[in-house]
């Protein structure tokens, strides 16, 4: 009996300068040696950091995971749509520590892109010493989809705290949120505002009657800021918020020049993304210290071409996977290190 509570509790667990001439990217960080923790460097009181863990969109790809953003200021961490590869690309950046240390989450709207690994962040999370709740906040529907989650996975989380797993971790606390200030702590101020990416008829441009509701968010910290545009077409909203920001980062989807049919599919979300050209007006319009691209559909898209068919001659950004952006009184873009493996059980990641 005492074997098979072993076996059955072993089954549970298993830079670049600031807004001057464009600096070439360079190598990569060094990985890390095995049984290290991947750490960047520590923030000044006043700084805030964004790392963008995915840059890329629904399609698959294998250098541009799908939208997940991590923003720092602080020691406090939130997450921003916990896209496909979330598990792999935080390994990558923090280890373990990362998967316990982050309990917050911020969802700009409810397509699977932007939210297939919040199951993964959340039961990963607590299985590997998260002992607080996850707290999940996004557009209408947040609360709903995440009381399904938690149905989905009743079985597994009670089949875990049977084998000794602590419950402690294990609760959601899920809210659905209305444009406005949607988090406010410890100098930080995140603010939630609505954008365009809701269906319309593409003949009229009109809205089609569809139930939800897509978000952006403004990130506020100690006279530093950042916007992340969410998904949307070209939007005064996006302006509005973004107005003399430290950093914009916005999407953008190219067309596709082609006649397949795969190429026509390709091309029916255009409806609902913005091109570069428009981008372009956006960032023009905003003024922020550095524009930044990310979510780019398609996720193959280069730098070149993406500087090629945006008409703006203001400090432009192309995000790749790992790239950190610090904002302080300088705006510095590196690649975050990286750490190749890490024993769990020297980890420390148990909170």
């Amino acid at each position: 009996m005492k074997i098979c509570r072993c076996l059955l509790a072993i089954a549970a667990l298993g830079s670049w300068p600031a807004c001057g001439p464009k600096p070439s990217s360079g190598p990569a960080s060094p990985a890390i040696a095995a049984g290290t923790v991947s750490t960047a460097a520590p923030l000044a009181a006043t700084e805030l950091r964004v790392t963008f863990l995915g840059t890329g969109a629904p399609r698959p790809s294998f250098d541009r995971y799908g939208p997940i953003t991590l923003i720092e200021a602080g020691n406090q961490r939130i997450l921003v749509d916990p896209g496909p590869g979330l598990r792999e690309r935080l390994l990558q950046a923090g280890s373990f520590e990362f998967f316990s240390g982050i309990d917050h989450v911020l969802v700009t709207h409810l397509h699977f892109d932007h939210t297939v690994s919040l199951p993964d962040l959340w039961l990963t999370g607590w299985l590997y010493g998260r002992r607080t709740p996850l707290v999940v906040e996004g557009p209408v529907g947040t609360e709903a989809m995440m009381r399904h989650f938690e149905q989905a996975f009743a079985w597994d989380t009670a089949y875990r705290q049977a084998v000794g797993v602590p419950a402690a971790g294990v609760a959601i606390k899920a809210r659905d949120v209305r444009p406005g200030i949607v988090f406010e702590r410890d100098g930080l101020t995140v603010t939630a505002f609505e954008v365009e990416h809701m269906p319309i008829d593409v003949k009229t441009r009109q809205r089609i009657p569809f139930e939800g509701q897509t978000l952006g968010f403004r990130f506020d910290y100690h006279g530093h800021s950042l916007v992340l545009s969410g998904d949307t077409r070209p939007s005064d909203n996006v302006v509005k918020n973004a107005q003399g920001v430290d950093v914009l980062v916005h999407e953008v989807q190219v067309p596709s020049p082609d006649e397949t049919d795969e190429a026509k599919l390709a091309n029916v979300s255009l409806s609902v993304h913005s091109e570069p050209k428009a981008v372009a007006a956006i960032f023009a319009r905003a003024k922020p210290r550095m524009a930044v691209y990310s979510h780019i559909i398609p996720p193959e898209t280069t730098e070149a071409q993406l500087r090629a068919a945006t008409p703006y001659d203001g400090p432009l950004t192309v995000a790749h996977d790992l790239m950190m952006i610090t904002i302080g009184d300088r705006i510095v873009v590196s690649d975050r290190p990286r750490a190749q493996a890490q024993s769990f059980e020297r980890s420390g990641a148990i909170r």
